[in-house]
């Protein structure tokens, strides 16, 4: 069990480039167990970039990452084998993830229950809508009980239900577990996130609750707040 100060993400000073473009600027990001931070921002400001390096996808040019235990990873585009079934897939998966043979129905279906996949297991992923589709990269993330999820774009392609029923499923999941999820639509973070992680060209330039961004920046919402944040990434 998690005890509530304890550093599950460490990030400091990561630094990223692809050939000639500066990914990220020496990003730093702390996550405990039992937070949800929410990652916002322009496109290309480095989200994924900052998002894959945790995961360990990508290799930092520079920096120091700490990773305290399993990670669980979900693209903002879950590529899914058309011709395997969902339960396939997922049983499939929770072996690569190391989940011992006689565990792996067990964890399947408490993954899936969490993604909100009860009952549809025997459906064809290749025929699966991009909600679903969604739905399963989250199932997979969850494969193995994760103390560390990193979610990019997890709403992508849902709708308002099912963007109702994922703010539900993790708000639960964030009890315990250190969450760090990208996202553009700021009004799930207003209930969801204990922090908002502002990334402007490749720079962390803002970290707080809300509340403290908007006071921050005198701004009346959290959009107004991130807006003005995202104008000053040089400061």
């Amino acid at each position: 069990m998690a005890t509530p100060d304890q550093v599950r993400i460490e990030a400091v000073d990561v630094a990223r480039r692809f050939g000639r473009r500066v990914a990220l600027h020496g990003a730093s990001l702390t996550v405990r167990a039992g937070e949800l931070v929410g990652l916002v921002g322009p496109n290309g400001a480095g989200k994924t970039t900052l998002l894959r390096i945790l995961a360990g996808f990508l290799d930092a040019d520079s920096g120091r990452v700490k990773i305290d235990g399993r990670v669980g990873y979900l693209a903002e585009s879950s590529p899914l084998p058309p011709e395997m079934r969902i339960d396939e897939y997922l049983t499939f998966r929770a072996g690569l993830k190391g989940v011992v043979r006689r565990g792996r129905p067990a964890a399947v279906m408490a993954a899936k229950a969490q993604a909100g996949l009860d009952g549809v297991g025997a459906r064809l992923c290749g025929q699966l809508s991009k909600g679903y589709r969604q739905r399963v990269g989250l199932a997979d993330a969850l494969l193995g009980a994760p103390a560390v999820l990193l979610l990019d774009e997890p709403a992508s392609g849902l709708d308002p239900l099912q963007t109702r029923e994922l703010r539900t499923a993790l708000a639960a999941l964030g009890r315990e577990r250190a969450i760090v999820m990208s996202t553009h639509t700021l009004g799930e973070l207003e209930s969801l996130a204990a922090r908002v992680v502002v990334i402007a060209g490749g720079r962390v330039v803002g970290d707080g609750t809300p509340d403290e961004l908007r006071l921050a920046t005198g701004a009346a919402s959290l959009e107004d707040a991130v807006v003005k944040l995202c104008e000053r990434p040089d400061e």
